[in-house]
């Protein structure tokens, strides 16, 4: 029995982690450089650069070359030399007590008071003109345009909320917002993305972007609508750069991962998939590009033959927006 409540009250504190482990790992003493995303001496095993923290699954994730792939606990068991209970201890104390075989209620918002909140966000706000916060932000990444799709919006002042030690959101301030509708494969709006801006960039917090709620799965941002052809991209930034450079319509899948789940039209009969070049990470721009491309080209015997392209960028480290601002950077130098 004693075991059991150990175990329930171990995938607990995993539980309330999850997504929160940087912050955790931060507030525990982490020095700020491992957390960073660089490549580093292992705090395992040493070497030179052969660790890198990724947080890739919410987990704390971090792969060293040598020793293998872990999580945080085991992360900040090895950077404070402590074993594992006085680790969990401590997580614990971050995220909230946890009663051992207690039927916890869950904090999670319900789906339908997440359609609800994002109604009244997106209702809110307002389309994108000129001059305003979002025109400023994407002008100043050379990325403005004549008329933004309707997917775009303005929002003057929406609320930046962090989670405290116990694991309950607080707004700590309002900033105004780049917000991008995610549509499902049905077309209806699955769940808001939100970009908080400040003096016409970013806003210089933690998590300047972000989805309003999980479950984006094959959904995407409908930036253009598609003819025969789609190109399809991971940032809003990206593709926009892409639609500037290409003249193409183009979809914003978000995330690496769920380019390889996106929902295309059957009408499309060329796919241009602009992947990020990951190599100086774990090439995850380019892994999951080319997974949707062969899901689309395995799918041919149900929508009939496709083109599927797939473009990376040649420079390490880069996307097609910083390929896009580096040829505006040379045109106004010849010029």
């Amino acid at each position: 029995m004693q075991n059991l409540e150990y175990a329930a009250r171990v995938e607990e504190v995993k539980r309330r982690a999850h997504g929160r482990w940087t912050e955790i790992l931060a507030s525990l003493g982490v020095e700020e450089r491992i957390l960073k995303r660089r490549n580093l001496p292992c705090p395992l095993c040493g070497g030179t650069d052969r660790f890198q923290y990724t947080d890739k699954f919410g987990e704390g994730n971090y792969h060293c070359r040598h020793c293998g792939p872990g999580g945080g606990f085991k992360l900040l068991q090895a950077v404070k030399g402590i074993d594992f209970n006085t680790a969990l201890q401590d997580v614990e104390r971050c995220v909230g007590a946890v009663l051992p075989l207690l039927r916890t209620v869950s904090t999670e918002p319900s789906a339908e008071r997440m359609k609800t909140l994002a109604k009244r966000i997106w209702d809110e706000a307002r389309p994108v003109i000129a001059g305003d916060e979002v025109d400023r932000y994407l002008t100043g990444r050379g990325l403005g345009l004549a008329s933004y799709p309707k997917v775009l919006r303005l929002h003057p002042a929406l609320g930046f909320y962090e989670k405290d030690g116990a694991g309950k959101a607080r707004k700590v301030a309002e900033y105004p917002a780049m917000l991008a509708c995610i549509q499902g494969r049905d077309g209806h709006a699955v769940t808001l993305h939100r970009t908080y801006l400040e003096d016409g960039r970013k806003a210089a917090v933690r998590e300047a972007k972000k989805v309003l709620s999980s479950g984006i799965n094959s959904a995407a941002v409908r930036l253009f609508e598609p003819t025969d052809e789609l190109a399809i991209a991971e940032g809003i930034e990206t593709a926009l750069a892409v639609h500037l450079a290409t003249g193409k319509p183009v979809w914003a899948g978000l995330n690496a991962g769920n380019l390889e789940k996106l929902w295309l039209p059957d009408s499309v009969r060329r796919v241009c998939v602009y992947a990020d070049n990951d190599a100086d990470g774990h090439f995850d721009g380019q892994a999951f590009g080319f997974a949707l491309a062969r899901r689309l080209k395995r799918e041919e015997r149900r929508t009939g033959p496709r083109e599927v392209q797939v473009f990376v960028p040649k420079e390490p480290g880069t996307d097609w927006a910083d390929v896009w601002c580096a040829k505006l950077q040379n045109s106004r130098r010849a010029a």
